[in-house]
Parts: C-alpha cells; sequence; structure tokens
C-alpha cells in the first residue's frame, strides 16, 4: 500500500490500526481452541463414565481396583480441570491487573467525604462490559440454543463477577491507613456496583426464575 498525502489514515494512524487488529488477535487467541478442548475433554468424560460399567465387566476381579483408581484420579479431575480452564479464559480477557495495587494504595484517608465514587470504580466498570464483548471477539460468547454452550457462557460470565469481587476484596484488605470518611468512602465505592433502582425491573424480566 502506497502512503499518500489524500490517504485518510495517514502512517501514523495506520499504524496503530493494525497495532489494534494485532492486539486484538491477540487478546483472543487461543479461545477457540480452549473451548474446543474443553468439548472433547467433556465428551471423553461422559463416555468413560456411560462404560465404566462394560469396563469393570470384562475385566478380571483383580484390576477393578485399578479401575476405580482410573476414574477418581483420572476421569474425575476432568472437571476441575474444565472449570480450571473457563477460569484462565477469563482471567485473560477480563483486564483487571493492577487494580488491586491501586486500590491498596490510594490515599484513603480522606477528611472530607464527597458524592461521587472513585475513579477506579467506573474502570472496573468498563472492564466488566468489555468482557462480554472480548468473549463474542473470540467467538465464545454466541447466540446458541444449545443448552451446554449456555451453560458455559453462564459460568464465565459469572467467573468475572468472582474475579471481580476477588478484586475489591484483595484491593480493600491490603489498606494500611484509613480514616472514617475513608471508610465511608469506600462504602460508597461499592455501592456504585449495584443495580440502579430503575433497572431492577428490566433485570426480572430477562432472569425469570
Amino acid at each position: 500500500m502506497i502512503l499518500t498525502p489524500q490517504n485518510s489514515y495517514g502512517a501514523k494512524g495506520l499504524s496503530l490500526e493494525i497495532l489494534s487488529k494485532i492486539k486484538q488477535k491477540e487478546e483472543s487467541k487461543g479461545n477457540e481452541e480452549r473451548c474446543v478442548a474443553v468439548d472433547a475433554l467433556s465428551l471423553i468424560a461422559r463416555t468413560l463414565n456411560r462404560s465404566k460399567a462394560h469396563l469393570r465387566s470384562i475385566l478380571l476381579q483383580s484390576n477393578t481396583t485399578v479401575l476405580e483408581d482410573f476414574y477418581v484420579h483420572l476421569v474425575d479431575a476432568i472437571l476441575d480441570l474444565i472449570e480450571h480452564v473457563h477460569r484462565t479464559t477469563t482471567r485473560l480477557l477480563l483486564h483487571v491487573n493492577g487494580y488491586v495495587e491501586h486500590i491498596a494504595n490510594f490515599k484513603w484517608e480522606v477528611k472530607e467525604l464527597g458524592l461521587e465514587h472513585n475513579g477506579y470504580v467506573d474502570l472496573l466498570l468498563g472492564e466488566f462490559k468489555h468482557y462480554a464483548a472480548r468473549l463474542a471477539h473470540g467467538g465464545i460468547l454466541t447466540s446458541s440454543d444449545d443448552p451446554k454452550q449456555k451453560l458455559i457462557q453462564d459460568k464465565l460470565l459469572d467467573y468475572r463477577l468472582e474475579i471481580l469481587v476477588e478484586t475489591l476484596v484483595k484491593g480493600l484488605s491490603r489498606v494500611k491507613r484509613c480514616s472514617d470518611e475513608g471508610r465511608a468512602l469506600m462504602s460508597l465505592d461499592l455501592q456504585a456496583y449495584y443495580l440502579p433502582d430503575k433497572e431492577y425491573v428490566q433485570w426480572a424480566h430477562a432472569h425469570p426464575v
């Protein structure tokens, strides 16, 4: 491509666009592969569990202990491995590194309490919302009618919430000095994560029991 003065991007703009696309590609790299791996592991576990009685019937009596050990230590561990893979995916796509230190090092010895929460709250909420977009970009969050796919998507969204809460708890627990006004500010920050009153009805309609 030849860059000319009339080019709407310009050399700098084009470079930034390319870097942005590379970054997006790196962020989603491996997500689809991890999903395929999880599906394969789930299929293997289901197949082995359905075959357990048959395997026991064709093995010698002396080998039943080996079979049980195989299921306890390997097959049953697949569920834990799948959960680990999903949590790893969540941590890769939810960009909250550095927030624990930022919250802990914030000046909480304030003398006066304002009406607004801290700026990091809005940044974390932004990451919370962008996470779903990254899942969709990585081919994970789709409008699928498959109940198994829906279950995986719900778990990935739940893990997002767990990591966010973990980040807040770790950050606030590491605060060394805090005034009474600072504690009130912490409460104000936490309230910012609550669903606004006007959205309760909308949320209830979207999440029927």
